[in-house]
């Protein structure tokens, strides 16, 4: 009996302190009012349909005193709804953003209309109105001068003009101001019009009225011809390479990080809800055609999502739905023409696929953070860091230093062809493996670069499908970090070569800098430089990436000023051009030997000068003006504070002809 007790207690105490299971606990059956029951009935029969997804329109204009109740009770139908897997959890929330979207009343059938080629019958009208007038007027003309033959035409003027009682030159100077104010009521009218689409437009996508105003827009102008594009892109992504597995370097890398390994990973509800504040509510959908907004409310599915997240973690396996984008070519330089390398993918990813890899990059990056395993050179992507104004900061304080101690220094900066676009999935997977991800992040995000594939897209038109097999999808918080752990053994490699330039005699050696792909290096001499930029083409080669020629440059400094230098001549017979006598634009600043200060204050002026104009001269009211100048044209001389050397005086220029823009505009009253 006593042992008996014991063991019931042992049990008792193992239940007590049992890891909780994955498995969304069982909530009380809930009653739900009529109206919930009304709208868990549209839900499921919507969802059980099954019916084609059609892209939902936004409700950014909808008060939230209207919508907040609705998705109240929506959360709380969903909440009874049985659910076993991530595909029903998308198409219940798909189908919860369509119902509620019908009771708003935006998503009623519309009957379809034949476009209207003609003027809105308004001015169509006024029009008409004005064309009598002036008739009315070269008879009244006519009739002073009596040249007026026709007595029909005398007795209408006679008795709506009132001659009888009123001089003809009277009633002449009537018409001509009936003709001034109506053509000026047609003026006001298409500006109210252009004022509400404008505005309405400013405050549903502030990015289109931008691109409204710079006259470009994300169609593509000139479509790519479909078979050259499709072999293009195909030869790029589905032309699987691998790294040098015989590279003597990789062991070096892999001994490093060798004690550093992360726990397996688990997801909970309260990382889906923490995430999820992260995702934008209106940005483009995947091919699921479910907006950010859905799943940042429907918070009765995050429970359901973490414990289905989990179950692809466990088994190491994603559906491929999730894994499929739709990428758009936007054209580069219209001037280059329609060829498909002047041609950049925008790729949309399902809102669901891009909540499970922010929600792993989080845990990956906290991993790094917490292991040190970052390396301080390269600024892309890295919490608490401003990116590359830090590396810009770096650059010009190495400038300045170089040039007050009279010192030498060599620099090349380095561009990638295709970087992203051609990197080996089995490089990224050996860097996760080498720095300690835990294996079933590490197996699972292996599974998803297997099925990932997009659709290609010029305009509304389908290019076919695309399996890509190398490179990366760039639509989500993950691609990003892959790419940068891929490059982590570059800057271990650069470390250890001890070269670099130094600020003082015992200060710390300044190698390279990174933000992403854009590589920077710093050596004291030729031969040092000659060195590092070596280094960094054998390890380039060894991951199967290219130096993108055309756009790496060289130049040095002898006693803090400029010298002719030769070009850099690598052993696989490329070359590095000396960058002699123009300036080489770095992250966005023009510099040689030094920051070109006078020049990009020139060209900030000009941009931020134009923007004011653009913003000024559109149709905003007061609020969106002053919130599309701090927007849109103000980044553009903030970009450059602390970086390039503005003066007082420059910047009391730009406000005060800020202020005279705005009074010309009528925006700012003459006084103020």
């Amino acid at each position: 009996m006593v042992e008996q007790i014991e063991t019931e207690e042992r049990v008792e105490l193992l239940q007590k302190f049992e890891k909780p299971a994955l498995e969304t606990p069982v909530e009380p059956p809930r009653t739900l009012t009529a109206r919930q029951q009304e709208l868990k009935d549209k839900i499921v029969a919507h969802a059980a349909a099954n019916a084609i997804r059609k892209r939902l329109p936004t409700l950014k204009t909808v008060p939230k005193r209207h919508l907040a109740p609705l998705v109240k009770d929506v959360n709380a139908a969903l909440s009874t709804v049985q659910i076993t897997s991530i595909e029903q959890t998308n198409q219940y929330a798909y189908s919860a953003a369509v119902i509620v979207t019908e009771e708003l009343g935006l998503l009623q059938p519309r009957q379809p209309q034949r476009k209207s080629t003609g003027k809105p019958k308004w001015k169509v009208r006024l029009e008409l109105k004005i064309k009598n007038l002036r008739s009315d007027a070269s008879n009244l003309k006519n009739m002073k001068e009596k040249k007026l033959k026709n007595d029909k035409i005398k007795q209408y003027l006679i008795r709506k003009y009132w001659l009888n009682t009123r001089k003809i030159e009277e009633a002449l100077e009537i018409v001509k101001e009936q003709i001034t104010a109506t053509a000026r009521k047609i003026e006001r009218y298409e500006a109210r019009i252009i004022q509400y689409r404008q505005n309405q437009l400013f405050q549903s996508d502030q990015r289109r009225f931008y691109q409204s105003l710079n006259q470009t827009t994300d169609t593509v102008t000139i479509k790519p011809e479909k078979i050259a594009t499709t072999k293009f892109w195909k030869e790029l992504w589905e032309n699987n390479k691998n790294y040098n597995k015989n590279a003597g370097w990789i062991k070096e890398f892999e001994g490093k990080f060798s004690q550093n390994k992360m726990e397996l990973m688990e997801i909970t509800t309260e990382m889906i809800s923490k995430r999820v504040q992260k995702v934008k509510n209106w940005t483009s959908p995947g091919s699921d055609q479910l907006h950010g907004f859905w799943l940042k409310h429907l918070i009765s599915l995050h429970g359901k999502m973490a414990q289905q997240f989990n179950e692809m973690l466990q088994k190491g396996s994603i559906s491929e739905w999730l894994t499929t984008g739709r990428t758009h070519l936007i054209q580069k330089d219209p001037a280059k023409g329609a060829a498909p390398v002047n041609y950049r993918p925008i790729t949309c990813l399902p809102t669901m696929f891009k909540l499970l890899t922010g929600i792993i990059a989080d845990r990956i990056q906290d991993y790094l953070e917490e292991k040190n395993i970052l390396p301080d050179e390269q600024k892309g992507n890295k919490r608490k860091s401003r990116g590359t104004k830090d590396q810009l900061l770096i650059n010009k304080m190495i400038l300045k230093n170089c040039k007050s101690r009279k010192a030498n220094l060599h620099m090349t900066w380095i561009d990638y062809k295709k970087a992203f676009d051609s990197l080996p999935h089995s490089w990224i997977i050996k860097c996760l493996d080498a720095i300690g991800i835990s294996k079933n992040v590490g197996t699972l995000i292996e599974n998803m670069m297997e099925h990932w594939k997009t659709e290609l897209f010029a305009g509304n038109e389908s290019y076919g499908l695309v399996n890509i097999r190398r490179g990366i999808f760039q639509g989500d918080s993950l691609s990003h970090l892959l790419f940068i752990i891929a490059m982590i053994p570059l800057s271990t490699i650069l470390q250890k070569t001890n070269l670099g330039y130094q600020t003082s005699k015992n200060s710390h050696k300044i190698s390279h800098l990174m933000y992403m792909d854009d590589l920077k290096l710093y050596g004291k001499t030729e031969t040092e430089i000659q060195s590092l930029t070596n280094t960094v083409r054998i390890f380039s080669t060894d991951i199967s990436m290219e130096f993108g020629l055309d756009k790496c440059s060289t130049v040095a400094l002898k006693m803090g000023k400029i010298i002719e230098s030769e070009d850099i001549n690598m052993p696989n017979g490329q070359t590095i051009k000396c960058h002699q006598p123009e300036a080489y634009k770095y992250l966005g600043i023009l510099q040689l030997d030094n920051i070109k200060h006078e020049h990009v204050k020139t060209v900030v002026n000009k941009e931020y000068t134009q923007r004011v104009r653009k913003i000024l001269k559109s149709k905003l009211n007061g609020g969106n003006t002053i919130k599309a100048i701090n927007t849109w044209a103000i980044p553009v001389v903030r970009y450059t504070a602390g970086i390039i050397n503005w003066t007082q005086m420059e910047l009391d220029n730009l406000d005060r002809k800020t202020r005279k823009l705005m009074t010309i505009h009528h925006s700012l009253h003459p006084r103020c």
